[in-house]
């Protein structure tokens, strides 16, 4: 049987069974009851039998007295007690049999201060059968009859006799001795016997019935009594049934699971369960449980797999990490010799036109492998989470208008509008990633054109609860449900058959992170044939103009003034040609270096010579970069020497790694040349000079360049043509300075100035 019918039975047997004890308890109570009011019953027609036969001996003792004595309160007395039978006066609260006897002397009066009711009424209230009343009421008459036995002699003792019609009409003397005799006679005692003989034989029919009815109450309260012990005992029994199968067929059960799922919790699988020991629910439960052992068990052999897997990929993820870095070193390393050695060969004076430009298609090619590699790194970096936010201080508006300058020409060549809406709540000076959110705004907008035919391209821009939303909107030719669940994902394009396919789809990808990082999200709509609407945001804070940074000098340097030949440089680097490099861009500028090509090797020179500031690569074969700079912090107590730390390792660790391990600053390969001489300024307090641009008189230098010459030159600056830049140049007619003043633009990719004059002259 089931529990849920076990117990269902047992609550109908113990309801039963409390149901009968309670039933059997009432009658039990009906009985006593019963038996009570038969001893009550018993008691009061004892009572009244009593003050029957009591009255009447009262009368006989007062009127024996009286007839002796002659003294009136006897009399009185007498038919007090007549009157009190009769119910002619109150009978006292407490009329018993010894009442009268404390009112033999003196003249103290009886309290009558009960019910004035006769004693026959008394008796008929008692419920006496019928047969039991006559005998009371023969007794009473007889009673009646003796009393009048009484009244004769008492009126004999005042001198008053009957007379021939029994009327107490005859004065005479007293005469006490007919009086004794009377009270003393025989009829008077046969009078009296007469009132016994009722009574005696009430007492014997009262006693036989009394003790009738109190032996049947007796029988039934005793049958009764046998139930209620019967019936209890009963329950006693069923009640401990009850407890022994909950506590065998429930309680031990689920204290055995209990157990059970405790050793399961710990992941103790050694324990067998009892699955036939039970046909009931907590069978099923200890079924259940196999089962959550089954797949538990299932589960740590899957979560094993899964921890395998896990190891597998971390080991995965870290090859591929240490792939990246190595192949990032490895790739940046001989970028730094191609670029830097390109821009000292641009500078020389001993090369033609052709030789300059083949150094353009090196550094232009270069820029193109450098934005390659920093795009797959960057990528690497935000799936290792290790990418992070440099915020600075920055005019917004100014940034702004760059994107806007940026753009909007470059619609115009496609016959595109561009709309720039920036709200009034929008501060100037604000504080987070410049570079990070020209990005974002560069691909966005970029995307918006690449794909955009005709209409429009609109970037609103709104200040709300401290952050800063952005809405970039075209008229374009918009993106499919498909498309849109997985453009957010790395190497995800949009693949039409009117559209070429370019870049390596990393752009939107890389973009939903970074708006993530910087607190914003990002979100599209878009409908084919109507365009696209990407909305995002990100948190910003509000500065002020004394916390802009300076930024580096952009202007090409002439050289550096007084240079102290005292002022000696260390450039350390296991690759010759990247000290070359590092050594001939000082050795221009009239600075005096050392070279080392190990650890070992730069701290002797270091020890040998008088060093102002060195350069040191981090990763070099023996000793590397960071043990060197260690060293030469804490064995030789060399604090105040400025380090500057070299490395074609790009990721944040590697920048912490340098400083923590002494360097001051860190430059990454490849490094521009003015962001070498400004390191140089910052450290060694040098005055650097610039070159002087001769000022263009651009009214006399484009007034008569035709429209068509500016249309064309846009196009291929949006384009970033560079050859095609040169040519347009080259065969149109303009003045020495004018085409020196775009060629000095286009060598240093500053497209911008380029579209900004034709914005001005077109």
């Amino acid at each position: 049987m089931n529990l849920k019918r076990l117990f269902m039975l047992l609550f109908i047997l113990n309801t039963v069974s409390f149901i009968f004890v309670a039933v059997v308890i009432n009658k039990y109570q009906k009985s006593t009851i019963k038996l009570e009011d038969a001893y009550q019953m018993q008691y009061k027609s004892l009572i009244l039998a009593q003050e029957l036969r009591q009255s009447s001996d009262d009368l006989t003792r007062m009127a024996r007295t009286y007839v002796i004595t002659g003294n009136s309160m006897f009399e009185e007395q007498f038919k007090t007690v007549f009157d009190i039978r009769n119910g002619d006066l109150p009978r006292p609260q407490r009329y018993n049999g010894i009442f009268w006897d404390f009112y033999t002397l003196g003249d103290k009066k009886p309290i009558l201060d009960g019910e004035k009711i006769a004693l026959k009424e008394l008796m008929q209230r008692a419920n006496f059968p019928e047969s039991e009343l006559n005998l009371l009421y023969a007794s009473k008459k007889e009673s009646d009859d003796l009393t009048n036995l009484e009244h004769k002699a008492m009126n004999a003792v005042k001198g008053i006799f009957q007379d021939e019609n029994g009327n107490y009409t005859i004065h005479g003397e007293p005469n006490f001795k007919l009086a004794r005799d009377i009270m003393h006679s025989d009829e008077y005692h046969e009078a009296k016997i007469r009132i016994m003989k009722p009574i005696d034989d009430f007492y014997k029919a009262f006693e036989s019935r009394t003790k009738q009815k109190v032996d049947e109450a007796r029988i039934i309260v005793k049958e009764l009594e046998f139930y209620v012990n019967v019936i209890v005992l009963f329950s006693i029994i069923l009640f401990l049934m009850s407890f022994f199968i909950i506590l065998f067929r429930i309680v031990y059960p689920i204290d055995y699971l209990r157990k059970v799922m405790m050793k399961l919790s710990s992941n103790d699988m050694s324990v067998e369960l009892e699955k036939n020991k039970y046909q009931d629910e907590v069978g099923d439960m200890i079924a259940s449980v196999q089962i959550f052992k089954d797949n538990t068990e299932k589960l740590i052999e899957s979560e094993h797999q899964i921890k395998l897997a896990m190891e597998e990929a971390t080991s995965a993820n870290k090859a591929k990490s240490t792939f990246l870095a190595r192949m990032s070193h490895e790739l940046r390393t001989p970028l730094n010799a191609i670029l830097g050695f390109a821009n000292l060969l641009r500078k020389s004076s001993n090369i033609n036109e052709q030789e300059k430009k083949n150094l353009e298609v090196i550094k232009r090619s270069g820029n193109h492998l450098l934005n390659i590699i920093n795009e797959i790194l960057e990528l690497s970096k935000i799936e290792a989470g290790k990418i992070e936010l440099v915020p600075k201080t920055f005019e917004f508006h100014e940034f702004i208008k760059d994107i806007e300058s940026m753009f909007a020409f470059r619609c115009e060549s496609k016959g595109l509008n561009f709309k720039l809406n920036v709200d009034s709540n929008v501060p100037n000076i604000i504080k987070a990633d410049e570079q990070r959110l020209r990005q974002i705004l560069i691909n966005l907008l970029g995307n918006s054109l690449k794909f955009t035919i005709n209409g429009e391209i609109t970037l609103n821009i709104y200040a709300q609860n401290k952050k800063l939303f952005f809405e970039v909107k075209d008229t374009g030719i918009g993106i499919d449900i498909q498309n849109q669940k997985k453009i957010f994902k790395p190497f995800e394009q949009i693949k039409k058959d009117d559209y070429n396919s370019q870049g390596t789809g990393l752009g939107l990808s890389i973009t939903k992170e970074l708006i993530s990082l910087m607190g914003g999200t990002i979100y599209l709509k878009s409908f084919i044939g109507k365009g696209s609407e990407f909305y995002f945001s990100i948190n910003y804070e509000k500065s002020v103009k004394n916390k802009l940074e300076e930024k580096i000098f952009t202007k090409d340097i002439a050289g550096i003034a007084d240079v102290n030949d005292d002022k000696t440089i260390l450039v350390v680097d296991d690759i010759k040609e990247n000290r070359d490099l590092v050594v001939q861009i000082l050795n221009q500028y009239g600075f005096k270096t050392y070279e080392a090509s190990s650890g070992e090797e730069a701290i002797d020179i270091f020890k040998a010579h008088s060093i102002d500031l060195i350069f040191m690569d981090i990763l070099m074969s023996g000793l590397d970069g960071l043990e060197t700079t260690q060293i030469i912090r804490k064995d030789l107590n060399k604090k105040d020497i400025p380090i500057i730390a070299l490395s074609a390792n790009v990721f944040e660790e590697d920048k912490q790694k340098a400083y923590n391990s002494g360097a001051n600053d860190f430059l990454s390969k490849p490094f521009d040349e003015k962001e070498l001489i400004n390191i140089l300024q910052k450290y060694l307090n040098i005055e650097v000079v610039f070159e002087k641009q001769e000022k263009v008189d651009f009214k006399l230098s484009f007034e008569n360049v035709p429209k068509d010459f500016f249309e064309k030159l846009i196009y291929y600056c949006l384009q970033m043509d560079n050859e095609s830049i040169k040519d347009l140049i080259s065969t149109n007619k303009l003045d020495k300075k004018s085409k020196k003043f775009l060629e000095d633009f286009l060598e240093d990719f500053d497209y911008q100035s380029i579209l900004k004059i034709c914005e001005k002259y077109k």
